[in-house]
């Protein structure tokens, strides 16, 4: 057993503790104590993904992903797991990659023992029962028609031209009836020995985040991976040593867009600089350093300048055989796509320069990155652990700095960059993926293109400011008729905050906010890496700021942000975005759309605290009404946003029905149920029956009726806390009037009866509740709910509200609020897609 390392991480809430443990079998374990925590998050992750596959079954991973759910040796009935899971309050799900596959859970901390044997004893112990991996097969290809409509899978495929066609990187590894067309024994033999092969002490990971003593997580972790034992010498995959050949074909440039007849993609751009394989310590420390420099705003500004620009992202990232960096631009859909070239060596030209500047960038300090996300950041330990065993790492003693910088440098030349674009269309020639109908050409990268001038990232002037020990709660030391003022309270911490709302006329949020984002681009980027973090937002009551950070910094920082505020948004106006499966687009509606309209009176809003002092944020307030004296918020130039389809056709059951435009071959309905109100009272209520139907729906629809491989019930709230459900289910071969009778029948038969809950569940359900509603797990959402609570209702602790409505809740309350869904008697609308005619 290796030494523990103790550890006090920055980026998580304080008083966070970690630990890392490898077991004499190889496995690695992870503890991470964070006393904040409200539930607890599990990973376990195995070291094998879909390049691992034998290559005459590509889709093998990604089907073994699918059916560990089928059923196991502890608990052999489909849908159990999931059952367990939703009777906690809890979520999961399971994501396959290239190299590694993982299950996670988040669940009410009480539960963390059980669903630790539960999230093993699947993954471990799968059933592989015939019968049911027949029938996964069937929802495999059902998920892969679904993707032919999402970008994200033409783009891998696009990207797969500038690989080696010897590499299993060059195939598609989704999987459909046709690449698992084996028989079903031969299949189910299959997925035996690759899970035999592959899922083994030494590539399997344990990560556990919660509130529990840092002890008491290890002893559970190393007690649920003993029970893990080897069951002889596992069979051998050729796959691995095809894995090991060299990923990148030589370099080149391909356009791609989706099959005619699909939505449009986002124009888009991204750069690829192949490194050293294997990539040294010390080499992957000066890429970090170089991947920061980019990221600081000064190139974002440089290509602003002369062309619009939705984001950019530089990304260093290894894998188990290979690191690659990359540059991602996203670009706005007005872009002249003639002008790429300059974009290109634009880009180019820049990591040039840091090239050739390295050595001397590797001892500055990387600034530090965002907090840790408490829901994602332990998948990606668990993945980066379950590699560990064989990742390829070189080691170097004798290496220095100099040495790993002239290595990189020459890797980072722009003759060794492949270009991958994103376009809406292009006209013919062009070539065609054969397994997914994307339409690609190659086009030639030419050196002596323009290069732009190259321009700072903004600076964020320094103001010497008053500093004073705030208040254990906020104080209102301005309420005038154009100001109100809090000051102090807030999450405890040695930084800064700002808050700053004011109101505006009815308007598009979304629309209007992207392109806020879009403006803010080179600010956002320069205020994060000079020590400030800087939040936009926006809902029927106004708009806002926060920014948090060095105290010195934040005026000047939202100052800039004021300035970058949209005057109109001529955006054109789309109801569904393009990326993700149809049903999570329809999902996205309950938040995008939105519900009611508090205005606020006309004045600005502000909270302030930390370490900013009262006089300073009076005085600061004042200068920023100033600046806001110069936006046009009535907004009167901007004609209001009008969608033609918004119109109902007709109605079902009483409530309209909306028809979406077509972006599918796939047919598709959603419920959507408006809460009465935003209260906590009914948000509790909304949540409870979304956790009581869920479970049953997904069943009923999925499993029995077949209907199609997405059915889900899923709680959302708008950007004003308004509540809504969405009963959602995506089917390739059944009309929208069948899914439509197909909800209202579960709602019938089964509605009122799964919210009448005998007070045993009811209180178990409501504890669970009570823990997703409990304070803030970081100081940032606590910022962000804190901030949100005093302009919605003057109230900075809105979760203790919260907690009295969720106490005071019966579970009959519960149950009449079921009979009031399935009467009809709360708000709501379906929302159909439909790529087919009307059934008779």
């Amino acid at each position: 057993m290796n030494v523990m390392k103790d550890q006090m991480p920055r980026l998580l809430p304080s008083g966070s503790r970690m630990a890392e443990h490898q077991l004499t079998s190889g496995t690695r374990i992870l503890a991470i104590e964070v006393p904040s925590a409200r539930q607890v998050r599990l990973v376990c992750a195995i070291g094998a993904g879909y390049l691992d596959e034998p290559e005459d079954l590509p889709g093998l991973a990604h089907l073994l992903e699918h059916a560990l759910f089928l059923g196991s040796s502890c608990h052999p009935e489909p849908g159990d797991f999931a059952a367990w899971v939703g009777d906690q309050g809890g979520r999961y799900n399971a994501h396959t990659d290239e190299y590694s596959t993982d299950v996670h859970l988040t669940l009410p901390p009480r539960t963390a023992q059980a669903g630790l044997e539960r999230m093993l004893d699947i993954t471990l112990h799968p059933s592989l029962r015939e019968t049911l991996i027949a029938r996964e097969v069937e929802v495999i290809e059902a998920e892969f028609q679904a993707r032919m409509a999402d970008p994200e899978l033409h783009r891998q495929r696009a990207l797969s031209q500038l690989f080696q066609a010897s590499h299993p990187a060059f195939d598609c590894h989704h999987g459909n009836r046709q690449s698992l067309e084996a028989d079903i024994s031969a299949l189910r033999s299959a997925l035996h020995d690759f899970h035999t092969c592959h899922y083994r002490a030494e590539r399997l990971s344990l990560v556990m985040l919660g509130p529990q003593p840092l002890e008491q997580q290890l002893e559970l972790l190393t007690a649920a991976a003993d029970r893990f034992r080897e069951d002889g010498s596992p069979p051998l995959f050729a796959r691995e040593q095809r894995s090991a050949s060299t990923r990148w074909a030589q370099p080149g440039w391909i356009q791609w867009c989706p099959p005619e007849n699909q939505p449009l993609v986002q124009p888009a751009l991204e750069l690829f600089w192949p490194l050293p394989a294997p990539i040294t310590a010390e080499q992957q420390r000066i890429g970090e350093q170089l991947v920061s420099a980019l990221n600081d705003g000064s190139l974002a500004a440089t290509l602003q300048a002369k062309h619009p620009l939705w984001d950019l992202k530089a990304r260093l990232t290894a894998c188990v055989t290979s690191a690659t960096l990359s540059l991602s631009l996203t670009l706005d859909s007005e872009t002249d796509l003639n002008d790429n070239k300059t974009l290109i060596a634009t880009c180019q030209a820049r990591v040039k320069q840091l090239a050739s500047q390295l050595a001397e960038a590797s001892t500055a300090a990387i600034p530090d990155a965002p907090p840790h996300d408490l829901d994602e950041w332990p998948k990606t330990l668990a993945r980066g652990l379950a590699l560990k065993a064989r990742t390829r790492m070189a080691h170097s003693e004798s290496e220095t700095l100099e040495d790993a910088a002239d290595e990189l440098t020459r890797w980072l030349a722009p003759d060794n960059c492949r270009v991958l674009e994103a376009v809406p269309t292009f006209e013919s020639p062009w070539n065609t993926v054969s397994d997914t109908g994307t339409r690609f050409r190659r086009r030639t990268l030419v050196a002596g293109a323009r290069v732009l001038a190259s321009r700072s990232s903004p600076l964020l002037v320094a103001h010497e400011v008053q500093r004073d020990t705030p208040s254990v709660t906020p104080k209102l030391i301005v309420d005038d008729e154009t100001l109100g003022l809090w000051w102090g309270g807030g999450p405890v911490g040695k930084e800064a905050f700002w808050c700053v709302g004011w109101p505006t006329t009815e308007h598009d949020v979304q629309a209007h906010l992207r392109r806020w984002h879009r403006n803010t681009l080179a600010l956002r980027q320069a205020a994060s890496s000079q020590g400030v973090v800087l939040e936009l937002g926006g809902d029927t009551r106004g708009d806002w700021l926060m920014a948090t950070g060095d105290a010195e910094r934040l005026e000047s920082c939202l100052v800039q942000a004021l300035g970058a505020w949209p005057h109109q948004t001529n955006l054109s106006p789309s109801l569904l975005t393009c990326r993700g499966l149809l049903a999570q687009r329809l999902l996205n509606l309950l938040e995008s759309l939105p519900a009611s309209c508090e205005m606020n009176d006309s004045k600005v809003r502000a909270w302030a605290g930390g370490t900013l002092g009262a006089a300073e944020a009076k005085a600061g307030c004042r200068r920023l009404i100033t600046e806001l004296k110069n936006l046009p918020l009535s907004w009167q130039s901007v004609p209001p946003c009008e969608y033609s389809y918004l119109t109902a056709t007709a109605s079902h059951r009483g409530w309209p029905v909306r028809q979406l435009p077509i972006q599918s071959s796939d047919q598709a309905v959603m419920l959507q149920i408006d809460g009465p109100d935003n209260s906590p009272t009914s948000r509790a209520l909304m949540q409870l029956l979304a956790q009581c139907h869920d479970v049953a729906f997904q069943q009923t629809l999925r499993q029995h009726q077949r209907l199609g491989y997405v059915a889900a019930v899923r709680y959302r709230e708008t950007s004003d806390g308004w509540p809504r459900l969405g009963y959602v289910v995506q089917s390739p071969h059944a009309f929208v009037e069948a899914l439509r009778e197909a909800v209202n029948a579960f709602l019938r038969a089964q509605g009122v009866a799964l919210a009448h809950l005998d007070s045993t569940t009811f209180d178990k359900q409501r504890t669970a509740l009570k823990t997703k509603w409990g304070a803030p797990e970081t100081r940032n959402s606590a910022l962000v709910r804190a901030w949100k609570g005093l302009r919605k209702d003057r109230d900075w602790e809105p979760w203790g509200a919260e907690q009295q409505a969720l106490a005071s809740l019966e579970s009959e309350t519960l149950a009449q609020f079921g009979r009031d869904l399935v009467g009809g008697r709360l708000a709501g609308q379906w929302w159909d897609h439909s790529a087919r005619a009307s059934t008779p």
